[in-house]
Parts: C-alpha cells; structure tokens; sequence
C-alpha cells in the first residue's frame, strides 16, 4: 500500500477515497493511514462515513475516526445533512421526473432528505402511474434488516407503519397490552428501525415504514386498518382507515370521509382535505358534487391539472347555474396557472355570467377574470370588471371585505392605465380589508395597494406591507399564493438595497415553482432571480435566466409579461454600452405594452433604459413617442416619481441636440423628485455624464462620486460600477481613500480568511461581485493582495466608509 501510494504521488496528484469508512476495519485503516502520511508529493484523502441509522446495515452508534493526516491542522470535518425538500426535489427534477402535488408530499416524507433514495422512488412511481410502493433496490435494502426480525415485531411493526401517528397506546389496544408492544418491538429498537419516543414509535427512517407495507398483502393491510379503525378515536384518522379498509364505497366510510374533509378545510388544511376527497373517489364514487369539491381542493393544493380534469369531468353533469360558475372558475384559475391565457379568460367569463345569484361567488369570479384579462393583455376590460363590481357591490360606499378587494384591484388598474394613483381609494380598501375572508392573496387589499406602491416609485412603502402579506400567508396556511407576494417582495426589496430579503424571498419562490405545476411560478421565480442578478452585478448569471424567461412569456402569448425579465436584461445589456441590442429587445415589448392599454411604466421600469438606448442609437423620435405616451399619466395623482422619470428622459434628448443647460435643469426636476435610492443614483449618472462632456470636470467629479453612494448604499453594483468608472474617468482612481460601506465588509470577511464564495454568501452577492468589490479596495489601499489586505487588517490600518460599522 505505502508503495502504491508514494509511487503515484510522487508522479502527481492524488486523491485517496475512501466511502463507508464505518465498515473499513482497523487494520486496513491504519494500513491506509500510514501509507498516506508517508507518502511525499501532493495527496490528499476524502473519506465518506454514514454516523445516522437508515435503511441498509446498521451504521455504528460511536463516532467514526477518520483517515487523520499527520498534522491535525489539516483535518477537515464537513457534516452533511439531510437535503431540504426544495434541494430534493431540484434533484428529481433535473433527471426529469416532474411529480404532481400529492406525490411530490409522498415522496418527500419517504426519502427522508436522501437524494438516491428520491431519484428511485420518483422514477419507479412515475412507471407504475401512481405514488405508492418501493423499487426492487430499496425493498431489498429494507429486507435486509426487517425480514429477519421475529413474526411477532413485524405483525407490530405493521401496525405502527399504518398509523399516521403510532402511538405505543393504540398498540397496546390491538396487541396484548403494553408490555407485550415493548417486547414485539425490542428486536426492531436493537436492530436500528425503530425507536421508542415518548410514547410513540419512530421509525428511524420513513422507508422502514413503507417497506413493511410494502411486503404485506393488499388483503393484509385492509384487515389491519379495518382493526385500527376500531381503535383510533379522531375522526381524520378514523376515516382514513376505513378508506385503506374498503374494497368499495359504503355510507359510514363515505360518511367519516366527507366529515373529516369538511373538517379540514374550516381549519385551513386544504391539502388534507384534497386527499380525503382522492380517497372517496378511489371508491368509485365520482358523482358530480364530489368531484367539484375534489377540483376546488386540488386547486389550492397547486395541483392545477388534476383540478382542471376533475372539473372538467363534473360539468356535463352540473345543472346549478351556481355550481356550473364554480366547476368553470376552477377550470379558469387552474389554465391560467398552467399558461392558458385565452382558455382561463372564455371559462371564467361564462362562470361570470352565471354566478349572478351568489353576490359574494360573482365577485370572487370577477376578481379572477379581471386578474386573467390584465395578464392577457387586455388591461382595460379588467378594469372595467372591477369598476361594475364595486359600484353593484358598495352603492352605498359602506365597504365590505368583498368591496375592499374590488376596490384595491381597481386602486392598481387605475394607476396602471394611467389614470392616477388615488391616495384616499387605497386607504379605503385597506381599511375595509377582511383578514379572515378565505380569498386567494393575489386579490388581498395589502397586497394590490403594495403592488400600486411598487409600481408608483415607492418600493420602501410597498416593502412593509408585502412583508405582512408573506407572514399572514404562512399564518393562514395559503402557501398556494405566496408566489405573487415574494415576487413583488424580492424587487421591493431589491431597490431597496434590501438584497438579504430579496435573496430569501426569491430563494422561497424558486422552491415553491419546484412543487407546482406549470410554467407560471418558474418563469417569475427566473424573472425574480434575473433582476437581483443584474443588480448585484451578476451578468452570467442574469442574462441567460432574463434571455429563457422574456423568450417563454412570448410563447406563451404575454408579451407584455415578457416585459419584467427583459427589463433586467436590458439594463445589463446598457450598463455593457451594447445600446443597439436594447432597442432591439425592448422597443417591440415598450410598444405592446402600450398598445395593451398600459399607461405607467412602473410595470416593468424599462422607459429610461430604452430612451437612453434609442437617443445612444440615433432614435430620437421614437424616444420622444415613447417619452410623450406617458406624459398624461405623469400629471395624474402619485405622478411625482413618473415626472422624474420623464424629466430624466427628456434631459437625455436634450443633452443628445446641445441643449446643456435644458439637460441640467430636467436632470435637477428629477432629482427632486426621487428619494435617496437607486433612481437618484441613475439621475447622478447621467448628470456626471452631462457635466464631463461640457468640460466642467469637477462638477462631473462630484456628481459620479454622489452617484457612486448612491448605488452602492443601495447595493447596485451594477450600475455602482459604472458610475464609478465615470468618476475615474474624470479624475482617476484615489489611492488612500476611504472604502465605501459595502467594499469595506468585504474587506473585513477576506481579510478574516473568507474566501470570495463565502463572503459573496455572507453578504447575498455573487463571487463577481465580490471580486469587484476587492479590485476597487485593492486600488485605493494601494495594494496588490489579501496578504497585504490582512496585513492592514492586523495593524488596524484598513479605513472605511464613514456611514459604514
């Protein structure tokens, strides 16, 4: 071994590996250990050891001792945890396996974080059609420790595996009393499958579980749960057994399944009741009543698919004009959820037309199809849905819940289309708002009025109420809806500067579009994750995400949607100088958007870019047109941030013609007009430019250092590296000056032995980034590398920002 080993050393390279380091015996281990400690050249040992019980040998109780190099210094202990179900699922995913909503549960609950194990329970699932049994290499690995223990533990053994909760109580009922359970059950504790917790049975892993059902007979489990129904007292556990129990439908369990389904729905649990309701249908009972409250509680489980064929299965059957609006509401929400525009707008229009009778069912369906009409493009016959509902709903004006939301709706509507934002509507709605009301988020008041917000220019004052909007989400149990709430949230807090929010809030919507059907979550969870890339400077990882999801929108036959990821490429795309390549992505989007019936770009914020690029390109009358159709918007209520935006545009124009002193005055009304932020940063940028190319370089000086502070305190490094580049443009780099706030926590991390990927995680920026950061610092510290950089460091000599720790 020693001359294997020193023999290839000597010659390169080497890595020795070594997996399940529990079962090496000591003698080949110490046999290694010496081999590779005396070996000259550059070698290094991975060792893999499993320390937690499983299925497979039982793993030692005892830590492992690893292959330790000579020097103990260089031991390298790294824990690896049980993946997180968005990681798992990522990993089925990308093999191409894409599960439904009540499998995606299964599975995860069943592989118990482990990626091999949910690889093999995805695919064996997916080829037998339905999310239950064990493939051969997991039922063996099983067999191995459960086939050998006593008749008498695996009879307990099944009975704890079909219990949701398998307390030692309940066994004890169907098994002699309690002393018997404790001696059945003591060979599985000694062998590693089970453990005795307060009361209950755990297994050690889930697939312990599901491989003793697994080897028992369909005949087999239907006896044991027909005596377990006998023994749990609670009405959801009691049904579920009975359904396990039956080989057909029969009263008392369609009655004990209807109970408890009803019951799981006042409490919020949406996703127990969608599986009650599956089992009474596996009964073959599907008449058309049960099938429209399957496809309601499939919807709100995120399983669009299997709503739309439930409901689509109901609706030849439905005479109720009511009951028809409902089973065609459902089917409208779940095709707007899997990318069917045109297909959500026709069904929920005819669930319109028939809901009359249902005042509170009328304006629910209004609210959905307005919602499908400004998705489709058709922005003002939303509107108009919602302005007929609030004036039939609060003629009074004495608002309920149901007004508040239509009111809210029409508070963004009116501002999108360029009518205004109207201050005191918003705070009507917001007052009236009715927490407990069972609504999707998407029509909440909080939420509409912080979308209004956002697309005003009020980011900050859209921030705190979006964050209210996730947390009474999660409250409430309706993680269906979190996707609109942490989209919006993730760019709120993005212009904010808030990137450790925004990172979190499109962290938790990529998760979510993992567990959901259709294009819909992934292609905002890419646009989310596209614009938080542009901004901290992340080019690689921004433009192709924004390029995929401006491309699928158009598919898709939203175009105007398509708008909020091109907007992030496009202001990459300007940042690189590549003017032409704007123009041409976001001129043909700027003018759907208009022809849409779209008046306010805050939508998507792409106007300044696009008229930069066009006045860069020779387009000055296209920017003009572009410019001029939001001119009447700008004088409206809440235009102040849209006046801004213009002024800075046509400042642009200006300065293109000559008119200097024009372009300056425009640039100073713009910034007046912005809070302290990114849009101010933008309007100093262009300042600086103005001011270098009329040969006042101080000026330009002092405008490109206070844009520079501008952006960075926003954490913009995108365009903070530009502005910086203008500032060395007209004056050069400064050595000994002070680190901004943010080059100066980078410089701390590194200079505590951070390597770039752990302070780009620490801080939520790209290793990019973080390069960039550490270039400029390097530039005005006068030195050349993180020697240097610790060396001041440890003699107290690294300055910093003033408005930095």
């Amino acid at each position: 071994m020693r001359a294997l080993v020193g023999d290839a050393a000597s010659r390169g390279p080497v890595l020795v590996a070594v997996d399940d380091l529990q079962w090496l015996d000591p003698s080949s281990r110490q046999a290694i250990s010496f081999a590779c400690r005396r070996a000259t050249g550059f070698l290094a040992v991975l060792s893999c050891a499993r320390s937690s019980d499983g299925p497979g040998p039982a793993a030692h109780d005892a830590p492992v001792p690893a292959l330790e190099p000579a020097d103990p210094r260089r031991l390298v202990r790294l824990a690896l945890p049980a993946l997180a179900p968005d990681e798992l699922l990522a990993v089925v995913q990308d093999r191409g396996v894409v599960l439904d909503a009540v499998a995606t549960t299964r599975l995860v609950a069943a592989a118990g974080g482990n990626p091999l194990f949910a690889i093999q329970l995805a695919e064996h699932w997916r080829a037998r059609g339905r999310p239950d049994g064990l493939p051969a290499t997991l039922r063996a690995l099983v067999d191995a420790r459960v086939s050998r223990l006593p008749a008498g533990t695996r009879t307990v053994l099944l009975s704890a595996a079909c219990l949701a909760d398998p307390r030692l109580a309940h066994l004890a009922v169907l098994h002699d009393g309690d002393a018997a359970v404790g001696d059945a059950l003591a060979p599985a504790e000694d062998a590693g499958v089970v453990r005795l917790d307060q009361g209950r049975v755990r297994f050690t892993h889930p697939l312990f579980a599901a491989g003793v059902l697994d080897a028992t007979s369909p005949g087999g489990r239907r006896a044991r749960h027909r005596a377990l129904a006998d023994v749990v007292g609670d009405g959801e556990a009691r049904a579920r057994h009975l359904a396990h129990a039956a080989t057909g439908a029969d009263p008392e369990t369609l009655g004990a399944l209807d109970a408890a389904a009803e019951a799981a729905r006042r409490r919020g649990a949406t996703s127990v009741a969608a599986e009650l309701e599956d089992l009474a249908l596996g009964l073959g009972v599907r008449e058309p009543a049960r099938l429209l409250r399957a496809a309601e509680d499939q919807l709100r489980t995120d399983a669009y698919g299997r709503a739309l064929g439930l409901a689509a299965e109901a609706l030849p059957d439905l005479t109720s004009p009511l009951e028809r609006a409902r089973a065609l509401g459902t089917a409208g929400r779940a095709r707007f959820r899997l990318g069917d525009l045109a297909g959500s707008v026709a069904e929920l229009s005819e669930a319109v037309a028939l809901a009359g009778a249902d005042p509170d069912l009328h304006v629910s369906l209004l609210g959905d199809l307005a919602t499908g009409l400004l998705n489709s493009g058709q922005v003002e016959l939303g509107r108009t849905c919602l302005v007929d509902a609030a004036a039939g709903r609060t003629p009074s004006g004495t608002d309920d819940g149901a007004g508040a939301e239509l009111l809210a709706g029409r508070a963004v509507l009116d501002q999108l289309t360029g009518r205004g934002y109207d201050e005191a509507l918003a705070r009507r709605a917001l007052a009236a708002e009715d927490p407990g009301r069972a609504v999707p988020a998407i029509r909440w008041p909080t939420v509409n009025i912080a979308s209004a917000l956002f697309f005003t220019g009020r980011p900050a004052d859209a921030l705190g109420l979006l964050l209210d909007a996730e947390r009474r989400c999660v409250d409430r149990g309706q993680e269906t809806d979190l996707w609109y709430v942490q989209f919006y949230l993730a760019r709120a807090a993005t212009l904010v500067g808030e990137l450790g929010v925004a990172e979190g809030a499109a962290a938790r919507l990529e998760g979510r579009a993992r567990v959901t059907e259709g294009p819909l979550l992934a292609l905002m969870a890419a646009t989310a994750r596209a614009h938080l890339g542009a901004w901290t400077g992340d080019a690689a990882a921004a433009v192709p995400t924004a390029r995929a999801a401006t491309a699928r929108f158009t598919e898709l036959g939203a175009p105007h949607v398509a708008v909020l990821p091109a907007a992030a490429l496009g202001a990459v795309l300007l940042a690189a100088g590549d003017a032409p390549a704007v123009v041409e992505l976001l001129l043909p989007l700027e003018r759907h958007v208009l022809s849409c019936g779209y008046r306010h770009p805050g939508f998507a914020g792409i106007v300044t870019d696009l008229v930069a690029a066009l006045a860069a390109t020779g387009g000055t009358a296209a920017a003009a047109e572009v410019l001029d159709g939001y001119g009447e918007a700008a004088a409206r209520p809440g235009g102040a941030w849209l006046r801004g935006v213009l002024a800075r545009g046509w400042a642009g124009l200006a300065a293109g013609t000559g008119e200097t002193g024009r372009a300056r005055g425009l640039l100073d009304d713009a910034l007046a007009a912005f809070p302290p932020g990114y849009e101010r940063g933008r309007t100093l940028l262009d300042l600086a430019r103005l001011e270098r190319r009329a040969r006042r370089r101080a000026a330009a000086g002092d405008a490109a250092r206070r844009a520079v502070r501008e952006l960075e305190a926003v954490g913009c490094t995108l365009w903070g590296d530009v502005a910086r580049a203008e500032a060395d443009r007209v004056s050069g780099p400064s050595p000994g000056a002070s680190l901004t706030a943010m080059e100066a926590r980078v410089c701390a991390l590194a200079a505590a032995g951070r390597t770039n990927r752990e302070v780009a995680v620490a801080l939520s920026m790209s290793a990019k980034t973080v390069e960039a950061h550490l270039s400029r610092a390097y530039a005005k510290l006068g030195i050349r590398s993180r020697a240097e950089l610790g060396a001041l460091a440890g003699r107290g000599e690294l300055p910093h920002d003033e408005g930095s720790p």
